[in-house]
Order: structure tokens, then C-alpha cells, then sequence
């Protein structure tokens, strides 16, 4: 499948968006804190991007943004249990799962912080140096990975991508979500493969002059949700950019003609009657 000038635009206007001013990624990660990847990755299944952040904005309120896993579980510890910790610290009591009697997600956080500790990972250099790029699923998985899926309700491996891409691995699955957010943007799924979806980001990358980790980290988080695109944005407004950047000449007709908007599945008329929403989210529940 051909890389056209047209599909690069239209995913680099989408991730441009979760750029700040200088160029730098506004996605979420925690270089700093493995604490605080494990709060994110496992709280952010099935919420709203808010409650999320309000989860891990708490938890920095009272400890920081530096603490490890081992921080993390005495926090839980010293609270009294998961229980009053999820009441008292971060005020959130959203159960694992949608079963009746299920238990709360924060004791799956404290289960989580003692697979670190049985495996010697205390801070996101320790758990990167543990996977490598070691596969996720499968019977060549990581063993930190088959440790992480056996906790209850995180046997799909989501939580445990989500951990990965927060700490800053170089794992990257495309998934359904992952080519249903390319079917958006370049409207080619389920033709595309894995390798156009890479060279698609890689060139996208390049074309913006940041890190194609990066446009992984957006891409993934936009398909996920966690990131919230603003539905008003206006349409891409670079026409001609990547032609001229080039050396080309390029007129209206034959503009319109070979690239136009035929690739992309959005149009302006379809976030009509929408409000906006922040990227981070704007409401939640919890």
C-alpha cells in the first residue's frame, strides 16, 4: 500500500494537536514515576480520561511524582488497605470489573506493586530493563508480562500494554483500536498492514520533527481514549506543505485532483451540534 502526501497530512494534523507550542508531546507518561504508571494503566480501563487524571493528581497531592512501586504499596499499606486507601487517598472505589462483588480496582494496584517487588522492579528503568522487547502474549511472553495478565481481570494484556506505553517501551501493538483510529484518519481499514501503519507514523514523525515513539504514544492513546481529540478542531489546513517542502510545483486543480480529502473518513459536518471537549477529558464519574 502507497504512503501518499495526503494520509501523511491527515495523521500529522490529528497528532499535531497533542504537540504544545515548542513541538514537545502532551501525551500522558511518567517517566519518573513506575507509581504512577501503574495507577494510570490500571485505572484507565473503561473510565473517562478525568477520572483518570484525578486518580493520579491525588496521588500526587500526597506523594509526589517520584515514587516507585515499592512507594506505592506502603502508601497502600499505610492507609490501612486498598479499601480505605481507594476512600481516603484517591477517592475512587471503581471496582475491577462489571461482576457483582467484584473486588476494587485498588487492590489490583496492590497486587500489581507486589509482581514489581517478586520481580525486582522498583522504578520504570527497572521495569524496562525486565522487558526489553520481549513479546507480551503468547508462550514466549515476558515473565513480568504472564506475572502482570494473571491479576485478576487484566487477562487481555490491555492494562499491561497501557503500562508499556506510559513507561516509554518501544512495544507497540496494532490492534483493531489501533487500525479503526487509522480508518478514521486515512479511511483504509482493514486494508492497511502493520508495516503501512508504521511507515505511515514514521513518516509522520519526520514530517512534524518529533520522535516516532512519540506518534506511537498518541496514536495509541487516541485509540484508546485516554487521549481526547477536540471534535470543533478546524480541518488541516496544510494544503501544499509537504509538495513544496519538497521542491514541487503544485497547483489547485492538480492538487485537488490527485490528493483532495478522499483519504480521510472526517468531515467538518460530522462534529456539527458537538461540544468540545478537552484532550484530557472534561467529566467523570469517579
Amino acid at each position: 500500500m502507497e504512503i501518499t502526501t495526503s494520509s501523511i497530512r491527515e495523521l500529522a494534523w490529528s497528532c499535531e494537536e497533542f504537540l504544545d507550542d515548542q513541538g514537545r508531546p502532551r501525551s500522558i507518561s511518567y517517566p519518573g514515576s513506575l507509581a504512577l504508571c501503574i495507577l494510570d494503566a490500571l485505572y484507565s480501563t473503561g473510565s473517562h480520561p478525568t477520572a483518570v487524571d484525578n486518580v493520579t493528581d491525588r496521588y500526587i497531592a500526597r506523594h509526589g511524582e517520584s515514587d516507585g512501586a515499592k512507594s506505592l504499596r506502603y502508601s497502600i499499606a499505610e492507609a490501612g488497605g486498598p479499601e480505605v486507601w481507594a476512600r481516603e487517598v484517591i477517592c475512587n472505589v471503581k471496582p475491577a470489573n462489571v461482576q457483582p462483588g467484584a473486588m476494587l480496582r485498588a487492590e489490583v494496584v496492590d497486587r500489581a506493586t507486589r509482581v514489581m517487588a517478586d520481580h525486582g522492579i522498583d522504578t520504570v528503568e527497572h521495569l524496562l530493563a525486565a522487558v526489553k522487547e520481549e513479546p507480551c502474549i503468547g508462550p514466549h511472553a515476558n515473565v513480568v508480562a504472564k506475572a502482570w495478565r494473571a491479576l485478576p481481570s487484566q487477562r487481555s494484556g490491555f492494562s499491561w500494554r497501557n503500562l508499556l506505553m506510559i513507561a516509554g517501551s518501544p512495544h507497540f501493538d496494532i490492534d483493531y483500536r489501533v487500525k479503526g483510529y487509522f480508518n478514521q484518519i486515512v479511511g483504509w481499514y482493514p486494508i492497511a498492514t502493520d508495516e503501512y501503519v508504521l511507515e505511515l507514523i514514521g513518516a509522520a514523525a519526520d514530517f512534524l520533527g518529533v520522535e516516532e515513539h512519540e506518534i506511537r504514544r498518541i496514536v495509541w492513546q487516541i485509540s484508546r481514549r485516554r487521549l481526547r481529540p477536540n471534535p470543533r478542531r478546524e480541518m488541516c489546513p496544510w494544503s501544499y506543505g509537504l509538495e513544496l517542502e519538497a521542491g514541487e510545483d503544485v497547483d489547485d486543480e492538480s492538487w485537488e485532483s490527485s490528493f483532495g480529502f478522499e483519504g480521510s473518513a472526517i468531515n467538518s459536518s460530522d462534529w456539527s451540534g458537538m461540544e468540545y471537549v478537552d484532550p484530557r477529558g472534561s467529566a467523570a464519574p469517579f
